[in-house]
């Protein structure tokens, strides 16, 4: 049926003593999945998530009893951009791991083992292994 018809068949209906009752204005049987209407979000929660931002969301979404999954939507609608603690503490380590470069290069040059490098400075062969592939040092994988 098209439009035509359809408001033929209203007009007939309507003649014959019938009352057209309009139910919404835009019904969809299934709502349109670009169309996606967002909940009003309390401003004074939005700027409390703002107060969080240095802090971080896991520290946010514990103060403010919500979700973390919730305060990174919102703070994703409001532009809010968390400062993680990691990229702090990566940056902190970095700089740690980086005075160690030249003992590590000394030793692995001596052909010391991997155990016995890391158990000279006091960290794990994992460390280790992780600093001297991010600053390109070969480590004997096995000492002769």
């Amino acid at each position: 049926m098209n439009a035509t018809e359809l408001q033929q068949a209203v007009a007939q209906f309507e003649a014959s003593g019938g009352q057209v009752l309009v139910v919404a204005d835009s019904f969809r049987a299934y709502p349109d999945p670009l169309h996606v209407s967002v909940p009003p979000v309390d401003a004074d929660l939005v700027e409390a998530i703002r107060g969080f931002a240095s802090a971080g969301v896991c520290a946010a979404a514990k103060a403010l009893g919500k979700s973390t999954r919730t305060i990174n939507y919102i703070a994703g609608l409001y532009g809010i951009k968390f400062a993680t603690t990691t990229a702090a503490t990566l940056e902190d380590r970095r700089k740690a791991e980086a005075k160690l470069v030249p003992r590590i290069r000394r030793m692995a040059r001596a052909n010391m083992s991997q155990m016995a490098i890391a158990e000279q400075l006091g960290i794990g062969r994992i460390v280790l292994r992780r600093i001297a592939h991010f600053h390109g040092i070969t480590l004997n994988s096995r000492a002769t």
